[in-house]
């Protein structure tokens, strides 16, 4: 005899079992949800086994589904909008649905009518009421709710507080003459006249407070104010809004913390070159030169620099803006006092090591005269040097790795030079009287981290192409046609070669923020990056490594379409969007 399964179904409510035949399997019932499975009148497991014999014998019972309401309430975090989440259960008429003949079958039901609960406004109005939501309740929204059909499960806004709005910060901006004449760059020789408005302020507007669904305020965001200060050749008017040139020349502004320093500097011209006839130059102000600097001939300057042709092997220094109209080669560039990170953080270490130092001869020679002690076994000098040598043995060599990594700063140099002996001959240091001195280096050193390197991200370099030269700038690089070759910029900001297709060829290029260009790389050697946020490149033309604090990468000749970011790992990653590059093409407002 063949062997074959028995099977089972359910039609109109009615079970038909048929017997399995030879050896094959019986059929078998399991219980769905809301179902109950009886075999004269006992009740049974979830899942059964059952024949003709016993088919008279089972039944079903059906559970009642009882209509329920639970109305709960969600508070953002922020407390702006309040979320009422309704979850309804009807009550419900059960069936037993029908099933295809098999050997195994799950019981399960079909409602044949639903009741709904009622839900009454004022249900929801108690529930904000006891959640003390009382600001922003939508009661069209309530309304809706209500007068929906069938189930009304769901999360719904019922109730959204007002942001605070936020107010504007107060502007210094440059009048519309300043701002025409700043535009050509190198025909003007006084961009402000004597009696003309340089700048003026715009005032801080407060922001309006907002309010949440608990009816609290919430305060607007705090607005930054601003005072104008005047400078070189600069008065203010009575109320301080307005800075009035006294002189003409051109306008400096500068931004340090909450102020505006606006001062206008003479500019000196330079109708030819800067050659042999000129030596070099050094000048405080704003120097103009319509020709070239020449080879082997030096400029410094105290603010801007403009050159309307090329500078060729020279060494350049200003504390201002440096416009080139044409091309630098083969040259050495220090605008602003740049210095990396790396010098920087070892800086505001040894300023550390000099607080604790001062600290403790203090503690020492405090403790000395308070116990009665013979003083001139407690020489400054002495204590100073048993301290730096067993206590702070980290400051003598910092200072003097620092002072090898400095040569290029005249300044710093300056004030390690006063220092350098002592710490080279330690015993130099059992003949000063008091810590003066080491006191005087400490605020050097302060001063200059704090106001020297402070830049405000005015200072930029503008300039046509660059080629074979060293540049350490304490802003951004702006190249405005073909780019730079085979070149070292270091950069506290940015380097941007705004012109397409422009290009970074061979080289090292390093900058805090963003390194921008189309074309980079050559076929001759490796050209290298190291970023502080993002770097762009549109196609390379030979091997680039790029780094960043934690990471490198090597891309290959070929590649397109480079775009990282660094993460807050310090690891470059894939940027979704391309750098901003317009807010350092834009001169800065202030």
């Amino acid at each position: 005899m063949e062997n074959k399964d028995g099977i089972v179904y359910l039609e109109n409510g009615q079970l038909t079992i048929i017997n399995p035949e030879g050896l094959g399997r019986y059929p078998r019932v399991t219980a769905g949800e809301n179902v109950e499975i009886y075999i004269d009148g006992e009740k049974e497991n979830k899942e059964v086994v059952v024949s003709q014999d016993i088919e008279d014998l089972i039944s079903f019972k059906l559970k009642k589904v009882k209509k329920s309401k639970d109305l709960k309430l969600k508070v953002t975090e922020d407390k702006l909008k309040a979320y009422l989440i309704i979850k309804i259960t009807p009550e419900q008429q059960l069936e037993i649905k029908d099933t295809e003949p098999a050997n195994h079958i799950k019981i399960e039901t079909k409602s044949k009518d639903e009741i709904f609960p009622e839900l009454s406004k004022n249900e929801i109005i108690e529930l904000l009421n006891f959640h003390n939501i009382s600001y922003g309740v939508k009661h069209d929204q309530i309304s809706e709710i209500l007068a929906q059909k069938g189930n009304k499960s769901g999360e719904y806004l019922i109730a959204e507080g007002r942001k605070a709005k936020r107010g504007e910060d107060a502007q210094v901006i440059k009048s519309e003459n300043y701002q025409q004449r700043e535009e050509n760059l190198f025909n003007v020789i006084d961009s402000i006249e004597k009696g003309e408005t340089i700048c003026y302020k715009k005032k801080a507007v407060e922001g309006k407070a907002g309010v949440n669904v608990y009816s609290d305020r919430i305060s607007p965001p705090p607005v930054k104010d601003i005072s104008l200060k005047a400078g070189k050749n600069v008065q203010l008017t009575k109320d301080g809004l307005k800075a009035i040139a006294l002189e003409g020349g051109q306008p400096k502004l500068i931004r340090r913390s909450s102020t505006v320093e606006v001062h206008i500097y003479k500019q000196y011209i330079i109708k030819g070159d800067v050659d042999k006839h000129t030596g070099h130059i050094k000048y405080e102000g704003d120097l103009l030169v319509k020709g070239d600097i020449k080879d082997y001939f030096n400029v410094e300057v105290g603010n801007d620099l403009k050159v309307q042709g090329n500078i060729a092997n020279a060494e350049v220094k200003t504390q201002g803006d440096l416009y080139v109209n044409n091309n630098i080669i083969a040259s050495k560039l220090f605008i602003g006092n740049y210095l990396e990170k790396e010098i920087i953080l070892s800086l505001k270490k040894i300023i550390s090591y000099l607080e604790n130092l001062n600290k403790a001869v203090d503690q020492i020679l405090g403790e000395a005269s308070q116990r009665k002690m013979n003083l001139s076994n407690f020489k400054t000098g002495r204590v100073l040097r048993l301290l730096i040598e067993n206590k702070f043995p980290e400051l003598k060599k910092l200072i003097l790795s620092l002072n090898q990594s400095i040569k290029d700063n005249e300044q710093l140099k300056d004030y390690f030079e006063e220092i350098i002996p002592y710490f080279n001959n330690m015993a130099n240091l059992e003949r000063i009287k008091d810590e003066s001195m080491l006191n005087d280096f400490k605020e050097n050193l302060s001063e200059f981290i704090n106001h020297k390197l402070d830049n405000s991200g005015v200072l930029n370099i503008y300039t046509g192409y660059i080629q074979n030269s060293e540049i350490n700038i304490g802003g951004s690089v702006i190249i405005n046609r073909l780019g730079c070759y085979n070149s070292t910029i270091k950069a506290k900001k940015s380097i941007i070669v705004k012109s397409n297709p422009g290009f970074l060829k061979g080289g090292s290029y390093q900058a805090e923020e963003i390194i921008f260009t189309q074309e980079a790389g050559s076929k001759l050697s490796k050209t290298y990056f190291r970023i502080g946020e993002q770097i762009f490149i549109k196609e390379v033309l030979g091997t680039l490594v790029i780094r960043s604090e934690n990471d490198r990468k090597i891309i290959e000749e070929g590649s397109r379409n480079i775009n990282f970011r660094v993460n807050d790992f310090g690891e470059l990653v894939t940027a979704a969007t391309l750098p901003n590059i317009n807010q350092y093409l834009l001169k800065d407002e202030g």
